[in-house]
C-alpha cells in the first residue's frame, strides 16, 4: 500500500481541494466497513482507494471516501489519482478509470497543465424540493435564491441552486444536518449554490459534510453538473470565503462532460 496526497483545481501549488490517494494495486486490502473508518480519521476532504485488476486486464477501479460516507464519484479525487497513476507509471492505467461503485469509465487528458476528465452525463429525473424547504435547508430568504433550482448529474447527483449574487451565496448558513439528511433521502449528493460573475464566469459553495469546516474548497461534480444544465461551458470559481481559491472548467465534448484544473503534489 502507498499514500500521497495531492491538492486538485488549485490556482497554484498552495491551494486546492486535498485528497488522498491510496494505492493498494490488485489486492482489496480493506473491506469497505474498514476503509470508511480510515477515511474518517484522515485529514483530507476525500480519499480514494486504486485497485488494478487482478490478472491485470482493464482499467483500475477508484473507490472513493469522504470522512462520513462513501461516494459513487468524486472529481477532484479521480484527478489526484490518475496523476498518481501517471506520475508513478503504473502498466495497468492507459488513461482511463472505472469507478467502484456505479462502474463509471473516466477518460483523462491533458491541457496544457491542466489534467481534465471526460464523463458521460447522467439522465436524471428526480423532484425538486420547493423554494422554501431549498430557503430553509440554505439558511436564507426565498428572494435571495434567483431561479427554479433544478437536479443534475454527471455520476453523482447535485440540487443546483442560483442565488442572486455573490454576496448572497457567501451569506449562507446552511443547515447542514437537513441537507445531508434530505440528500439521503432523495439520493442527491448535497447542495450546490451558485451566482454568475459575468460571461460563462460563475462562483460557487457547496454543502454536503456533517461539519461546516469541511466545506469544499472545489466540487468537480457540481462543475459539470451546472455546466450540463446550463448547457455551456463554464468557469467555476470556489473556496473564495475559505481563503483557498480553486479554478475549474467545465464543457461539453461531443456529448461528453469535460472537467478540469490544475493538481499538485500537497
Amino acid at each position: 500500500m502507498h499514500l500521497k496526497r495531492f491538492r486538485c483545481f488549485g490556482t497554484g501549488p498552495n491551494s486546492g481541494n486535498e485528497a488522498l490517494v491510496i494505492f493498494e494495486g490488485a489486492s482489496s486490502g480493506r473491506s469497505i466497513a474498514e476503509r470508511q473508518r480510515f477515511a474518517a480519521a484522515q485529514k483530507a476532504k476525500a480519499c480514494v482507494f486504486i485497485n488494478i485488476m487482478e490478472d491485470g486486464v482493464g482499467p483500475c477501479v477508484l473507490d472513493f471516501y469522504y470522512p462520513h460516507a462513501r461516494s459513487p464519484l468524486c472529481l477532484h479525487a479521480s484527478l489526484a489519482a490518475a496523476y498518481y497513476l501517471h506520475t508513478h507509471n503504473v502498466a495497468e492505467y492507459c488513461g482511463s478509470v472505472l469507478t467502484s461503485m456505479n462502474k463509471q469509465l473516466l477518460t483523462f487528458t491533458h491541457s496544457g497543465n491542466e489534467l481534465h476528465i471526460s464523463v458521460e452525463p447522467d439522465q436524471v429525473n428526480m423532484s425538486v424540493p420547493s423554494i422554501c424547504v431549498i430557503a430553509k435547508l440554505l439558511g436564507c430568504t426565498e428572494s435571495a435564491i434567483k431561479s427554479p433550482a433544478a437536479i443534475a448529474s454527471i455520476g453523482s447527483p447535485k440540487l443546483l441552486v442560483e442565488m442572486v449574487s455573490p454576496e448572497a451565496l457567501y451569506a449562507l448558513r446552511p443547515a447542514l444536518n437537513g441537507i445531508v439528511e434530505w440528500g439521503q433521502a432523495a439520493a442527491v449528493s448535497g447542495v450546490y449554490a451558485y451566482a454568475h460573475r459575468e460571461l460563462n464566469k460563475y462562483e460557487g459553495r457547496n454543502f454536503n459534510h456533517l461539519d461546516e469546516s469541511m466545506e469544499d474548497a472545489a466540487t468537480g461534480v457540481a462543475a459539470g453538473a451546472l455546466s450540463l444544465f446550463l448547457a455551456r461551458n463554464i468557469i467555476l470559481s470556489q473556496g473564495v470565503m475559505l481563503g483557498n481559491r480553486c479554478q475549474i472548467s467545465a464543457s461539453d465534448c461531443d456529448g461528453l462532460i469535460s472537467v478540469g484544473g490544475l493538481v499538485f503534489e500537497a
